[in-house]
């Protein structure tokens, strides 16, 4: 074994920077196989990230030291805290989808009438406002996925838009959000105040709502007259009064209170109010069934629906902490630094290296603190970009690629509350996320905004006191 200080020394591969490489190119040419094959399911990815460790452990110049890395990546808080918020969500979802909230919120939807085509984008506004108050684009997922999806889906809208306009709404509020991890290491890096980051990003942000908007409304419908219920069994209203549950959540979320807090608090709550309404049979919270030697209900079926998102993401970050170990990001801003000739140029190439690295990490907060140096000192201090629209462009690079990465959390963990939930799932990750409407039209704002330079300023921030000393139409 090694020590502590051996294992955070820079790892060798054989050949290099491409040994190094060569594990994540095993990596995403088998997701890429399995998504062209329509098998791209989380448990289907664990198959081509083994793969990518064992290619590791041959190229690594040093085996027990890539494996002492692997694991040190693997055991990480935040992946600790991420499986954890993950189980626990997992179990919260068991409990609505036993106490009949679903069958509740499609008998109320059915009574005034609510056509399925709106869904999605009624979706996308509420969760928008959720992850714009919240600023966590998991959470507001975890929040609204095992409910809204196949409450849509019974009304009749379209499932992959359902479900897209769910993770499109999450990545709304990461990017505006004052609170959200990545408005403050985007405003921080770049040595500019939150509030002025927010404001100067809005008409980006409200420019991909607009045009996700359109998206959402155009394709909502499923292309029937109505939704097919016989997922859901027997409509009643009874179950109604378990939004007292997700609505806990959602104001724990919002004061502030830690993820992982929320949840027990809320799971706890809902089982005592399933428990006294009747509507959550005791027997049901852990059945242990010694003949078959199977152990089921809602606490274990609820971690059990996220096994498959969890083992995955335990992989690969794995594979995450040897890029960095083994100076893969230091390497990828020396080559990119070299075509920065103008003010378009440098913007295009931090756009890019943000889309890249975020494929790699699948952290968009890691990689706005990974690489907010290098963006102050390009277009900051090289080319005087004001600070503001270089925070701008790498929060909204870095949410376009999260919200259209197939193998990416937010839609990884979408997917199986949508499979979890009851509600028919006749969709792959990859046609899901080609709906996610609000990636795909922040994606357009931002590169129109770097070839015409709309909204390009140069010299300090824009303030209330201190407006900025030029801008590009």
């Amino acid at each position: 074994m090694y020590t502590e200080s051996e294992k955070d020394t820079k790892i060798q591969f054989r050949g290099g920077m491409f040994g190094l490489i060569l594990p994540f190119i095993v990596l995403f040419a088998g997701i890429i196989m399995l998504s062209v094959a329509g098998k791209a399911m989380p448990m289907a990815f664990w198959a081509p990230t083994l793969a990518a460790i064992l290619t590791a452990l041959i190229m690594a110049k040093k085996p027990a030291q890539c494996a002492d890395l692997l694991i040190q990546g693997m055991s990480s808080e935040m992946v600790s805290i991420m499986l954890m918020a993950w189980f626990l969500a997992g179990i919260v979802a068991q409990l609505m989808k036993e106490t009949g909230l679903i069958e509740g919120l499609i008998w109320l939807s059915m009574s005034v009438n609510l056509s399925g085509r709106f869904f999605p984008l009624i979706a996308f506004i509420c969760g928008s406002l959720l992850s714009t108050a919240t600023g966590t684009a998991l959470g507001t997922v975890i929040a609204l996925a095992p409910i809204l999806y196949p409450v849509g889906v019974g009304l009749g809208a379209n499932p992959p838009v359902m479900a897209a306009a769910i993770v499109s709404a999450a990545y709304f509020g990461d990017n505006i959000a004052p609170v959200s991890d990545t408005t403050i290491a985007s405003a921080y890096t770049q040595g500019v105040d939150v509030s002025c980051v927010v404001r100067s990003r809005l008409k980006y942000a409200f420019a991909a709502a607009g045009i996700a908007s359109i998206g959402f409304l155009v394709f909502g419908a499923g292309g029937s007259g109505g939704g097919d219920l016989s997922f859901v069994g027997q409509l009643s209203p009874k179950g109604l009064i378990m939004l007292a549950v997700p609505l806990l959540l959602i104001i724990m979320m919002y004061r502030g209170v830690h993820l992982i807090v929320a949840l027990v608090t809320a799971g706890s709550a809902g089982i005592l109010l399933g428990l006294v309404t009747g509507l959550l049979p005791f027997n049901r919270l852990l059945v242990v069934d010694m003949d078959s030697f199977a152990v089921g209900g809602v606490l274990v079926e609820g971690i059990q629906s996220l096994i498959d998102i969890a083992v995955f993401a335990m992989l690969l970050m794995g594979l995450i902490n040897l890029l960095d170990k083994g100076g893969f990001f230091e390497w990828l801003i020396n080559a990119c630094a070299k075509y920065t000739r103008d003010d378009r140029s440098s913007e295009l190439v931090i756009a890019v290296m943000d889309i890249i690295l975020c494929a790699l990490t699948v952290a968009n907060s890691v990689v706005i603190v990974m690489e907010g140096p290098i963006a102050k000192k390009l277009l900051v201090e090289k080319h005087n970009i004001s600070p503001d629209r270089s925070a701008n462009i790498l929060d909204a690079f870095s949410c376009t690629a999260m919200c259209l990465l197939p193998y990416g959390f937010a839609p990884l963990l979408t997917f199986m509350f949508a499979s979890g939930s009851g509600a028919p799932v006749n969709f792959t990750i990859n046609q899901m996320v080609l709906y996610s409407f609000h990636g795909w039209g922040l994606a357009i704002v931002m590169l129109f905004s770097i070839i015409t330079g709309w909204g390009r300023t140069h010299g300090p921030a824009d303030t209330p006191k201190n407006t900025a000393a030029s801008a590009e139409a």
